[in-house]
């Protein structure tokens, strides 16, 4: 089992000798309508998954990153997309072969229902983190809740760790919009007010500083993320 795997998802473990498939930014990993015959562990980089409706508007439902597992739905379909945001490296294994694994390892299969849960109290989460929110609040959510994966993805143990306050943003505008149900135009604006309000500091186009990261989660009404997520124990 590789020692970046947390000991809940030991079922990741099949992973480890899975062919791999790197990806260029924008490249799809995952087509809507496409056969459901794939599952994917990521191992760098950042994936979103979205879904369009026939109108033609997208909504994007997560931002993926390592060690997030991508790809089961209980259809014969994938009813949703999932792109490259950056260059991505993901592990790759047919839906047959986790099956089996899963039916002939008690402890795997455990594991695997434990993250089907915490993937659902993630969404949950989510939800109740934007919802009811203002722009500005919105985008406050977002920010903690990239700096959030941020902390889990490199198993950061101090909260207050100041690495984690330079968030990146290797999204573009248009996606952060479509992540929040807003216009691209009020995210840039909300970028503006969360500046001059000093909570942040624009260091790029893809990067802030968090300048308080108390008055942050005060504005946003949360402390980061409360899903029962958990770090990498130490060895």
């Amino acid at each position: 089992m590789s020692s970046s795997h947390a000991a809940q998802d030991i079922f990741l473990d099949i992973f480890d000798a899975a062919p791999v498939r790197d990806l260029d930014s924008g490249e799809a990993l995952i087509n809507a309508g496409a056969a459901a015959d794939q599952v994917f562990n990521i191992l760098s980089g950042m994936l979103m998954v979205s879904r369009t409706g026939g109108d033609g508007r997208r909504q994007i439902l997560s931002f993926l990153v390592r060690d997030n597992f991508v790809g089961l739905t209980a259809t014969d379909r994938y009813f949703f997309t999932v792109e490259a945001v950056t260059p991505a490296r993901v592990a790759c294994l047919s839906r047959r072969t986790l099956s089996e694994h899963l039916a002939s390892n008690a402890e795997s299969e455990r594991a695997f229902m434990n993250m089907l849960f915490r993937v659902l109290e993630d969404a949950f989460d989510l939800i109740y983190s934007l919802g009811q929110r203002t722009a500005v609040e919105r985008l406050g959510v977002f920010i903690l809740y990239l700096r959030h994966w941020h902390r889990l993805s490199n198993n950061i143990g101090d909260d207050l760790d100041p690495v984690l306050n330079e968030v990146a943003l290797p999204m573009s505008r248009e996606d952060i919009a479509d992540f929040l149900g807003l216009k691209k135009e009020t995210v840039s604006r909300s970028f503006r007010q969360l500046e001059e309000r000093g909570l942040i500091e624009r260091m790029d186009s893809h990067r802030v500083q968090i300048m308080d990261l108390v008055a942050l989660r005060q504005l946003a009404g949360i402390w980061d993320f409360s899903s029962p997520r958990r770090l990498v124990p130490a060895v």
